[in-house]
């Protein structure tokens, strides 16, 4: 072989190995680019994963805090009515003690006037009395009777008001229970879809897909996060 062969020769070589340096560098070169596809993907799968699950047992903790809110406020509009209904039964009994003491002292009967005016029950009586002591025989202002709502305040009917609005209370704080644990389902879901996305993105060949796919999961665990900041914690 003659020098011009060998240059030749030479030369060709150089390109070769220019080529493959090259091609070699490449790849290098764009696995430092996308260095950082891969961690950002695993801290997404892991945060992810532990806020899936812990909304879930938000969700689950607020359901059962609206139940049994809900529970309690049934009980406290049972009380209520049962205190209505005999506030009813006894003032009916009122009445009617009133009604034969007034047929009494107009039949001029003093002893069964004071019969029926001595078992008047104490909140009748305290009517009675102030409403005597407003000389209601003599003066025609005076109320019509001792049953009007300044004389007249029974303790059950007072306390079936108070339990009704005790149930009025549980009632709404059960519906704001049930919104919170329907929140967290939201929030889940969400966190779900960050989940999926953080463990697909990867598997896709073109790496705008992977790149949108990854993007997607990290704008879905981003509003979930600040969802969950604005919603109240039940341990």
């Amino acid at each position: 072989m003659g020098p011009s062969a060998t240059r030749t020769a030479l030369k060709e070589l150089v390109k070769v190995l220019n080529r493959a340096k090259t091609q070699t560098a490449l790849p290098a070169n764009a696995a430092r680019k996308h260095a950082l596809f891969e961690p950002v993907a695993l801290v997404l799968l892991s945060l992810a994963t532990v806020g899936t699950a812990w909304c879930s047992f938000q969700a689950a903790v607020w359901g059962g805090v609206s139940q049994r809110t809900m529970n309690l406020s049934a009980v406290s509009g049972r009380r209520a009515a049962a205190n209505q209904l005999q506030a009813t039964q006894m003032g009916l009994l009122d009445v009617l003690l009133f009604s034969q003491y007034i047929n009494a002292r107009v039949e001029s009967n003093d002893a069964l006037s004071r019969f029926y005016a001595e078992r008047f029950r104490s909140e009748a009586k305290t009517a009675f009395e102030a409403w005597m002591a407003t000389r209601p025989f003599e003066n025609p202002n005076a109320p019509a009777h001792p049953f009007v709502t300044n004389l007249y305040q029974p303790r059950l009917l007072a306390e079936a008001g108070l339990a009704e609005a005790e149930s009025q209370r549980l009632w709404q704080q059960a519906g704001e229970a049930g919104r919170t644990s329907r929140s967290y389902v939201l929030i889940t879901v969400l966190l779900a879809s960050a989940l999926f996305c953080g463990g697909t993105a990867s598997k896709f060949e073109a790496l705008w897909i992977r790149r949108a796919v990854l993007a997607l999961g990290l704008a879905a665990f981003v509003f979930a996060t600040a969802r969950v900041s604005l919603l109240p914690i039940q341990i």
